[in-house]
């Protein structure tokens, strides 16, 4: 079991505004958590690492927050959320920081541990987390070439209507367990394993909604966790087994004989369900001190 006082060894809070000049911010790979000023709860935790990418530059995405206009989704996804917060209250947020060293894997892995944690404790998600947005404001679109040639490009603000984005989160069913393999891990109740080439001949509805689970017969440790509809994400993994072009396909094809299991629930909405798959992979690195092999390879 991870001893996750050792590992989240967090910075001390400083000014987010302007954090990425001067020294402060290292140039180095690592997670970082944001939150507005004065306030105990998070509004976001991120990471990052690949590529040249460190905290100093990521952060330095999130200027945006500070303009006139809503910023798009690109290049800093929460950049939208945030500035609404701020566009709506006149806050100011706060950042604190955690250099990683290791795979990517290992860093995303860290990330959805961290999430959970704080979901523990606080029964929500960080605010904006999850493609959230606060009420009252719609999300700008990306911007890439593509969407301006479609004349899709849209910077988001202020409306009326309600979205699914500013529907709540969805609190953890339980406390993060250890008994990843059992029918009622993490407060879900799970299917009966069955081998993932017979996942299209079960009785699953073929739009059921929810979460699933892909192990090997050979080990105590699950391969993958995912969410979606259920039957076309196995069946899309199955592909990658059949043929492994990808590393995560090459991950599936040696793994032997492969099982899956799920949670069906059509009311999720999808960030319900990122919340909950979070809270699956951060189980499986609490207690198994890796992410499942296949996951975060795409």
């Amino acid at each position: 079991m991870l001893q996750v006082e050792q590992i989240f060894s967090w910075s001390s809070w400083q000014p987010l505004n302007g954090c990425w000049r001067g020294s402060l911010i290292p140039n180095l790979p690592g997670l970082y958590r944001i939150r507005r000023v004065n306030r105990d709860d998070l509004d976001y935790i991120g990471q990052t690492g690949e590529g040249t990418m460190t905290l100093k530059k990521r952060l330095g995405m999130l200027r945006g927050v500070y303009g006139q206009d809503m910023p798009y989704r690109d290049p800093h996804t929460a950049a939208p959320a945030l500035w609404a917060l701020r566009h709506s209250s006149n806050c100011e947020f706060e950042v604190s920081v955690l250099p990683v060293q290791g795979t990517t894997s290992w860093r995303k892995g860290l990330e959805a541990l961290a999430i959970s944690l704080y979901r523990q404790k606080y029964s929500q998600s960080p605010t904006v987390n999850f493609g959230r947005m606060p009420v009252g404001y719609r999300m700008s679109t990306s911007n890439n070439s593509k969407l301006v040639q479609a004349g899709k490009r849209l910077r988001g603000g202020l409306i009326s209507e309600l979205e699914q984005s500013h529907l709540p989160g969805i609190s953890p069913l339980a406390e993060l367990q250890k008994d990843l393999q059992s029918n009622y891990w993490c407060g879900h109740q799970w299917s009966d394993w069955v081998p993932l080439t017979l996942a299209g001949l079960t009785s699953l509805a073929k739009n059921s909604l929810g979460l699933y689970r892909i192990r090997s017969c050979y080990q105590p440790e699950l391969i993958y966790i995912g969410q979606g509809i259920i039957q076309a994400r196995l069946t899309n993994h199955l592909g990658k087994v059949q043929n492994p072009k990808t590393e995560q396909g090459q991950v599936f094809a040696n793994a032997g004989i492969l099982e899956c299991s799920w949670v069906i629930n059509n009311s999720w909405v999808p960030h319900q369900r990122l919340e909950l798959e979070n809270d699956l992979i951060a189980a499986h690195l609490l207690f198994m001190e890796t992410v499942p092999n296949a996951q975060f390879l795409g």
